[in-house]
């Protein structure tokens, strides 16, 4: 939802090609808008502000393939990627619309990421702590996430915006994944796999 909860952004299938792109929805006057000619991967974020949207998209490698990368829209640059964000995934972008949040893979390890913010107008990535699938609170002062613990599990966490103030929410020996938090920053709700059922 955008940071007023006017405008939902979500990934839908285009008919002709099949591939997955974004497109907001107005809560007031149920219009539907296509947001980007890019294709969507995993992860994206709306806001009111500079940034208007941050997605997980593909580059074209100049071998022909493909990989992923951190993509915002801007109204004065249109379509752009984030330098330094190849391989990247899970955006999210603040409610003020200048700054984007995500994870970038360790390159030691396939279960580990960590947390990165990158600020419009600067090339230097931040990195916040160990963890995935950042979700801004919709004032913005805090980021709750999912972080891989060493027993095979994932549990929720959730810190300041600036990566300080770090607490752990779940403590279970299940699959806690997908955090988000509730409109009035009271509640969050995330995805659980458990033994062979799947709760929400």
């Amino acid at each position: 939802w955008s940071a007023d909860g006017s405008h939902l952004l979500i990934g839908r299938v285009d008919p002709l090609t099949g591939s997955l792109r974004m497109w907001t929805w107005n809560r007031l006057t149920n219009a539907w808008n296509p947001v980007s000619k890019n294709q969507v991967g995993s992860g994206a974020g709306i806001a009111d502000g500079p940034i208007r949207v941050a997605w997980h998209g593909p580059v074209h490698l100049p071998d022909g393939h493909q990989a992923g990368a951190i993509w915002i829209y801007t109204d004065q640059g249109g379509d752009q990627m984030v330098p330094g964000t190849m391989g990247c995934w899970e955006p999210d972008v603040s409610p003020d619309g200048r700054t984007v949040v995500f994870a970038k893979p360790s390159p030691h390890s396939k279960a580990n990421s960590t947390i990165m913010l990158a600020t419009l107008g600067s090339d230097e990535l931040k990195p916040l702590t160990r963890g995935s699938h950042p979700r801004f609170s919709r004032d913005g002062r805090f980021i709750v996430f999912q972080r891989d613990m060493t027993d095979g599990n994932s549990d929720i966490w959730i810190m300041r915006a600036n990566g300080s103030a770090k607490h752990q929410i779940t403590d279970t020996n299940d699959v806690e994944e997908y955090p988000s938090l509730s409109p009035d920053g009271r509640y969050v709700v995330y995805a659980s796999a458990r033994g062979e059922v799947k709760e929400s």
